[in-house]
């Protein structure tokens, strides 16, 4: 084009330019390369890690919504798959406390400009810290959940038990027994099978979870898989005259104790007083599991 200088305008790139990183470069994005993270094996480590909890996150998501919208209708099928979702980032996150190199890269890496907040020893501020890291929703159902550490189908079983029993009496009817009370032998020996072994499952978990409070076992890593084997046994236990979990007296309490006790610190553990108060749950719990029966 006619009267066009052909030198190039001022601000177009050329062979000779260079960059300057400005003063606040620290405010904006800035080119990260492979070799700028990985710099040792531990380095690598972390943020494969991170990369699992980073995809653990939107599953179990879609999980909870799938649930809550009825794509997922089967309870069990989500409980187990909750489970495992939030036993690999608890697995994860237990071998960053067991580290203390892994520890204090973890807060290196965690560090942002969007809060003053640095990670704790316990990490019990990592979710957030992950979540304002990594640009996500920190109040999303995932987080929630895993931060609960318990499926959702268990945490609500403690409101379900507490208004239910105001309107319907305890049930007293098991997967083996007919509506007019008598033994139905007419239905399929194998579901009386299963539920007679379920049962006594249940007796045994009652009894080791018992066992290990009077052994002044206080510690999550200690209790948590005893009361979550318990808990799990339970909501598996389905009345064969509404085809409903099978509820009774101090259940709920169970569910409180196991949400209490996933939230315990690394260095936490239950106080005597609660752990008497453990025990006497434990006790009455079992009592009404065995009422419910009758």
């Amino acid at each position: 084009m006619s009267g066009t200088s052909s030198s190039p305008l001022s601000y177009a790139p050329t062979a000779t330019t260079s960059y300057t990183t400005s003063k606040n470069h620290e405010q904006y994005h800035e080119e990260i390369t492979k070799s700028s993270l990985l710099k040792t094996s531990t380095h690598k480590n972390i943020y494969e890690s991170l990369a699992e909890i980073y995809s653990i996150i939107p599953t179990l998501e879609l999980l909870e919504n799938s649930f809550l919208k009825d794509f997922i209708t089967d309870r069990e099928v989500f409980t187990n798959i909750s489970y495992r979702l939030i036993n690999q980032f608890q697995i994860i996150v237990k071998s960053f406390k067991d580290n203390d190199e892994k520890l204090s890269l973890l807060q290196e890496i965690l560090k942002s400009n969007l809060t003053p907040d640095t990670l704790h020893s316990d990490l019990s501020n990592f979710l957030k810290l992950f979540a304002i890291k990594f640009n996500l929703t920190s109040n999303s159902k995932a987080i929630n959940r895993l931060t609960v550490g318990v499926p959702a189908t268990i945490e609500h079983l403690s409101t379900q038990v507490e208004s239910s029993s105001h309107h319907i009496p305890p049930p007293v009817i098991v997967a083996s027994s007919s509506g007019d009370g008598s033994i139905n032998t007419t239905n399929a020996t194998s579901n009386s099978t299963s539920s007679a072994r379920l049962i006594a499952e249940i007796t045994g978990n009652f009894i080791t979870c018992m066992d290990a409070v009077k052994l002044n076992y206080r510690t999550k890593d200690q209790l948590h898989p005893l009361l979550s084997d318990l808990v799990v046994n339970l909501n598996d236990l389905i009345e064969n005259s509404n085809h409903k979990v099978l509820e009774f007296d101090g259940k709920s309490k169970l569910i409180n104790w196991l949400i209490k006790v996933n939230n315990l610190g690394d260095v936490d553990e239950l106080n005597q007083s609660d752990s008497e108060l453990f025990l006497n749950d434990l006790d009455a719990a079992y009592k009404g599991f065995y009422s419910s029966l009758e």
